[in-house]
């Protein structure tokens, strides 16, 4: 069925405007403006998903490079953990030997 100008040319809302007034419910030319509607939404995503295409990869780029960075930091908190903890035990093994094994004057 050509399109006698119910679609061709018209955004969404046009043909929602023209959808009042031009066509009963059921009839080939109100399920034309719907087929049109539905068209037009479909193209206004593919284009929405079309310009994030670069969003969504530079985005990915940034997520991996924070993943590397913070598994960098765990394992420099990890590293410093060790150290911090054979620290402790050091100072704990001296001022234990201070307290029982040294000579009190």
């Amino acid at each position: 069925m050509p399109d006698p100008g119910y679609v061709k040319g018209k955004n969404k809302e046009e043909i929602l405007d023209g959808i009042l007034g031009t066509a009963q419910v059921g009839s080939p030319v109100f399920e034309l403006q719907k087929a049109g509607i539905t068209v037009r939404c479909t193209e206004d995503i593919e284009k929405a998903i079309g310009s994030l295409g670069g969003t969504l990869d530079s985005l990915k780029k940034t997520v991996e490079a924070n993943a590397d960075s913070a598994n960098k930091l765990a394992s420099k908190v990890f590293w410093l953990n060790v150290i911090l903890t054979i620290a402790t035990v050091i100072y704990a093994g001296a001022t234990i030997y201070q307290v029982f094994f040294s000579k009190k004057n």
